[in-house]
């Protein structure tokens, strides 16, 4: 795809989600399900250290938001985005979880 202008590509970003840098849908190319956010995981001892370091990491990737129910609501054009957003972030918690 060739973009004529960087007005052009302005507006696509701002209708898409998913490409704005600042845009809690954002997902980068090294944000995958196998991230591990912080160390060591989480288990019965150590939550208030393992919670303000998980806190931190989220607030880094942008992606607090999805945890503290402080995003916007959604809407239909972003619906797809923040799905696949709430999952990675999920998988992100669920990793890091002791057995």
């Amino acid at each position: 795809m060739k973009f004529d202008s960087l007005e052009t590509t302005s507006t696509i970003v701002a209708l898409d989600p998913c490409l704005n840098l600042t845009s809690p849908y954002y997902l980068h190319l090294r944000e995958n399900p196998g991230l591990v956010l912080v160390s060591p995981s989480l288990n019965e001892t150590n939550y208030h250290t393992w919670s303000r370091n998980m806190k931190k990491a989220l607030l880094f990737q942008n992606k607090l938001k999805f945890v503290d129910l402080s995003l916007s609501s959604r809407s239909d054009s972003s619906f797809e985005a923040c799905e696949r957003c709430n999952v990675m972030v999920l998988s992100w918690i669920s990793r890091i979880l002791s057995p």
